[in-house]
């Protein structure tokens, strides 16, 4: 240290000057390890994006590889699979149309069942509204 009135040192004492020290140690390595976690942050960014282009890779190697497989089996199967498709829908029509003939029949058989019921219902009607309205005597 300069001593401003005389530009001489002052004396420094032991204690003084190893306070000095420690504190200068704690500084630089406070600044060390900032630069050192900027350092780790940048590599670790780094190699953060090389692995997911690396993955990225590797992913889309990966389906084109599937891809071309599932187009060789779905060609294989193409001409035969279609044909089991076209004819289980065949069969499936073919049930479908008898079911809904059964159902026809049992609905016919039970709205007769209703006709049959009420078959006299109209004349029942004319007879009882000749008894209620009457025609009027003059």
């Amino acid at each position: 240290m300069m001593d401003d009135a005389t530009n001489m040192p002052t004396p420094v004492t032991r204690g003084e000057l190893k306070a000095e020290l420690e504190q200068f140690e704690i500084r630089l390595e406070m600044r060390l390890e900032q630069k050192l976690e900027q350092k780790l942050d940048q590599k670790l960014e780094q190699l953060e994006i090389r692995l997911e282009q690396k993955l990225d890779q590797k992913m889309d190697q990966k389906i084109e590889r599937l891809e071309q497989k599932l187009d060789e089996r779905l060609g294989l199967w193409g001409g035969g699979l279609l044909a089991q498709i076209q004819a289980s829908e065949r069969r499936v029509l073919a049930e479908l149309a008898r079911h809904l003939r059964a159902f026809q029949e049992a609905m016919l058989t039970q709205v007769s069942a209703i006709d049959d019921k009420y078959a006299d219902l109209p004349a029942r009607v004319t007879q009882l509204e000749a008894t209620v309205f009457q025609p009027k005597r003059r």
